[in-house]
């Protein structure tokens, strides 16, 4: 195997990967691996010459990478935001999103309004919270304090914010599955727990009977007794990712994903390397002696090329190095004088995907004689 297979093998179920992971975070997985699917299934039937199968195939994954691209836009546009070079968020937004959370939260908590605010971090929440109304606003304290004020019809569910977006509110999260929860905690700070459970996101609560503020995540919850305090909090939690990141790795739903996209990409490295293709090719190769036996050396040989039919798929030969290929004839068993070396698909090393049809000739003739022998003339 050449180190470049290695690397587009690499890369493919990287990108597989990627594709699968924002599948999951839209509610889109299934669409993504029948796009998948069915580029594999026409690539396959391209091998095994059925072109109409194969044409039909591939306008069935046009059609379902349109829909996608139609019905998931807006998880697309935020997806691509986030290959911003300045990073996810600018260095600015988080502190003034972390400072009109904590402004927002401390005048509900003194006016005794209920809120729930969720800031997202690495993990992919989409899968575990039931979706509210789209916002995609810039956060801002008088925002956030108006969506949570008891006439507004979105009061009850939760703000989910990504950087210093507002994504969504009046989202509904999950309940904790805890045994044992402090009796103070109502349907709220339950949800909150429920989330911070489950995903490393930073939820706030305010009660609405107690005027409180807690700050839940990765199962600690802290009541502040300052804003100042609230806000030293988030910021705290936001910057110290390195222990959650790797453990995020290890989350079953990602090593599944992983393990797909491993398997995906194995699949279509083999659908294009290893199934017979229906190419042929004839390459001139030079002719390379091995294993000389000692006190011989060659003093004649009836050809140093040969002809050679390679088969394989167009895929194969784009990406093989053909120019590479030598033909390796061994010499140990060889004796002084005329030897007839049988040729075989054994002397070629050929790439990944590329297997031999014929070989011409089928034998070499080569000449051997005692090295202090003067070499014939011609």
């Amino acid at each position: 195997m050449r180190w470049q297979t290695a690397i587009d093998f690499c890369a493919l179920a990287a990108a597989l990967y990627l594709l699968l992971r924002w599948g999951r975070e839209a509610r889109a997985l299934r669409v993504a691996l029948a796009i998948v699917g069915l580029r594999l299934a026409a690539f396959l039937a391209g091998q095994i010459d059925l072109p109409l199968t194969s044409a039909l195939l591939n306008v069935a994954a046009i059609v379902a990478l349109l829909a996608l691209l139609l019905i998931f836009q807006p998880e697309l546009r935020r997806a691509l935001m986030r290959f911003d070079i300045a990073g996810r968020v600018k260095p600015n937004g988080r502190e003034s999103a972390t400072a009109a959370v904590s402004a927002a939260a401390w005048r509900l908590g003194e006016a005794r309004c209920g809120a729930l605010i969720v800031i997202e971090r690495e993990n992919a929440i989409a899968e575990l919270v039931s979706p509210g109304v789209e916002l995609n606003a810039v956060v801002s304290a008088d925002l956030l304090i108006a969506i949570f004020q008891k006439a507004s019809p979105l009061h009850d569910g939760a703000v989910i914010l990504d950087g210093d977006i507002m994504k969504q509110a009046g989202a509904i999260l999950p309940l904790t599955q805890r045994a044992i929860v402090p009796d103070e905690y109502g349907t709220r700070h339950r949800a909150a727990m429920g989330l911070a459970d489950r995903s490393d996101a930073i939820v706030v609560v305010v009660s609405e009977e107690r005027g409180t503020v807690t700050v839940m995540s990765a199962g600690d919850a802290r009541t502040m007794r300052s804003e100042r305090e609230l806000f030293d909090r988030l910021a705290s939690i936001d910057h110290d990712k390195g222990p959650e990141v790797r453990r995020r790795a290890l989350r079953p739903a990602n090593v599944r994903l992983i393990a797909a996209s491993i398997g995906l990409a194995a699949a279509a490295w083999a659908i294009a390397f290893l199934l017979p293709g229906r190419s042929v090719r004839v390459e001139t190769i030079p002719l390379e002696f091995t294993d000389v036996p000692a006190g011989l050396h060659i003093v004649g040989q009836s050809t140093g090329t040969v002809q050679v039919w390679l088969r394989g798929s167009d895929f194969a030969f784009e990406t093989a190095a053909l120019q590479d290929i030598v033909a390796r004839c061994d010499l140990a068993s060889a004796h002084a004088g005329m030897n007839r070396i049988p040729l075989s698909d054994a002397i070629l090393d050929v790439p990944l995907g590329v297997r031999v049809d014929h070989i011409d000739p089928r034998q070499v003739g080569i000449e051997l004689a005692p090295a202090t022998d003067t070499p014939p003339s011609h």
